[in-house]
């Protein structure tokens, strides 16, 4: 036991306590660092996908965004229909002009989703890349795009219009 001014103090509640602040502490600290490892592994990845995209290279970018994970076979035919796709947009909607990042959401450093506005000369889209730590290493775990953010802008509006 401890004597302070005050009586006695038991050691062992001292040292729970200490110890649970600690604790604390440490599982922010994890929480912090967990996402921006997740963050240092995507983002790169994302980054160097919209530089492909950006400089008209955009069937490389997205093989090499699909390349990112092993198990997605490239002649699958749901792959070669996303590419598709992905190729009629930049064929059919003009110039690639930008992409802002519009929200992000992490599971520690499990599970990482990053939805961006793309905006071309004719339309904007969101592109949705998620991110699976496996444990090992961080891939990309699923790559989505749909033009239908515009339909969520103005159900969003009505809300404060009435």
């Amino acid at each position: 036991m401890i004597k302070s001014q005050s009586g006695y103090l038991k050691c062992g509640c001292c040292a729970f306590f200490l110890s649970l602040v600690l604790y604390s502490c440490g599982q922010q600290n994890k929480k912090e660092n967990s996402s921006e490892y997740l963050d240092g592994q995507s983002l790169p990845v994302i980054k160097s996908f919209f530089e492909s995209v950006q400089s008209g290279k955009y069937e490389i970018g997205l093989d090499n965004l699909l390349k990112n994970n092993t198990n997605i076979d490239l002649q699958d035919s749901m792959t070669l229909i996303l590419k598709k796709k992905f190729n009629d947009i930049n064929e059919s909607f003009g110039k690639f002009i930008s992409y802002r990042l519009l929200r992000k959401k992490l599971l520690d450093d499990d599970l990482g989703v990053y939805a961006y506005f793309v905006r071309y000369e004719k339309k904007f889209y969101r592109f949705v890349f998620v991110f699976y730590n496996n444990g090992n290493e961080v891939k990309v775990y699923r790559f989505a795009f749909d033009d239908t953010a515009d339909i969520e802008l103005e159900e969003a509006i009505k809300l404060y219009v009435n």
